[in-house]
């Protein structure tokens, strides 16, 4: 009697399970309503491994400062916002140089154009938070991610 009920139960749950899976989409299934896999196309930076490492690390921990000056401004503390924006993703010489070694490294100018434009988006940001205007700080706040994302359209590593 206790086989034949797990039997029951085991049968039930895997009909089931088959009828659940049968009616979501598989992921070749979506990709072909988005037009199908794309190649990438994107110019690939030229870079050495451990170079490429350390890059990935820098723009984790501009996205890690990008979320801390989201929150900074949603909680009104605009001062410590125009502090991070600053400090952390400001331009500078140390940033400058950076761009600039990169750039030359790849052969790729824009790279640097794409750097600088994101960095001196968060000195007009860290302007904006400092005079207390939060609705200037976000829409900057939204052109230096939009300046983020040209930039990982256009290259990869």
């Amino acid at each position: 009697m206790k086989r034949a009920f797990f039997f029951v139960i085991a049968a039930g749950l895997l009909t089931a399970g088959a009828s659940f899976a049968a009616e979501a989409p598989t992921m070749q299934e979506m990709m072909q309503k988005m037009g199908g896999p794309k190649p990438d196309d994107r110019v690939e930076l030229k870079l050495p491994d451990t170079m490429k490492v350390m890059q990935k690390r820098m723009m984790r921990q501009h996205l890690d400062t990008v979320a801390e000056i989201t929150g900074a401004i949603a909680s009104g503390d605009m001062t410590k916002a125009s502090t991070l924006a600053k400090e952390q993703l400001g331009w500078s010489p140390q940033e400058e140089q950076r761009c600039n070694m990169v750039g030359k490294m790849t052969g790729e100018k824009d790279f640097v154009s794409f750097g600088m434009a994101v960095h001196k988006t968060a000195d007009e940001l860290s302007a904006a938070a400092a005079a207390g205007d939060r609705d200037k700080s976000l829409a900057l706040l939204s052109s230096l991610i939009k300046n983020c994302n040209a930039c990982h359209e256009k290259f990869k590593h």
